[in-house]
């Protein structure tokens, strides 16, 4: 499996291995287990210092049926949920996740809303995708190693996306393996996409914190540079 090490413009990559870090990084866990991500509720914060900068990006999620977008939500939460069967998403999930970085030397909250549906919902109800797509930082296709139609899908779904910012988010898997790095890495490259491996193991912060740091320096990134040609 490939890593999430691509150098990073803005974030300082072992900030959170810092006192100041780590104390931060604490917040996001259970108070009676330090390896269970805390659940943050819509009215609900982690408690930080005074005048910590929030940042807000929107990150819808695509992908085909069953590829597991709801899944990989539910893996960068921290709560890697092992589903039974396939049970399509009705109407719109979103959730919220956190995560702390030093930038240029400052501290700040990234708040990270990930907004996905179900297909079938989706194609019932156009208001739905809208909702999903509208006004977002980024779009993240997930693509699933062990289906290669779930490359195709991406691909069929790239031209439309031509006014949004595209990544794709790899789902790994220890078997039945479709896609490899080789070829996803040569599909990237034609498309000019990023790609963001999904943490093996969400509790570990040697997994968790270079995929978070990586992510939110790639959005924020984009969003300086949109405000740079803006000026």
């Amino acid at each position: 499996m490939m890593e999430n090490n691509t150098a990073l413009k803005y974030l300082n990559p072992d900030w959170y291995k810092t006192p100041e870090g780590e104390l931060i990084v604490q917040q996001l866990y259970c108070p009676n287990n330090n390896k269970i991500l805390k659940h943050f509720g819509i009215l609900e914060h982690p408690s930080i210092a005074p005048g910590t900068q929030e940042v807000v990006f929107k990150i819808g999620v695509l992908g085909k049926a069953g590829s597991g977008k709801t899944k990989t939500i539910s893996v960068l939460s921290g709560k890697p949920t092992v589903f039974p069967g396939y049970i399509e998403t009705i109407g719109i999930h979103v959730k919220n996740i956190y995560w702390p970085a030093q930038v240029q030397a400052k501290t700040c909250l990234f708040k990270l809303q990930f907004w996905e549906s179900g297909e079938s919902c989706s194609k019932r109800y156009n208001y739905i995708s809208t909702a999903c797509l509208e006004k977002t930082d980024a779009v993240a296709i997930v693509v699933n190693r062990a289906d290669r139609t779930s490359l195709d899908y991406a691909d069929s779904k790239l031209d439309s996306l031509t006014h949004s910012v595209v990544i794709l988010f790899v789902m790994d898997t220890d078997q039945n393996v479709q896609i490899h790095d080789q070829e996803l890495s040569q599909y990237a490259r034609r498309r000019r996409l990023p790609f963001f491996y999904l943490p093996p193991h969400t509790l570990d912060l040697k997994y968790l914190a270079p995929f978070y740091n990586s992510l939110c320096d790639f959005v924020f990134s984009n969003q300086h540079k949109i405000i740079s040609d803006s000026l």
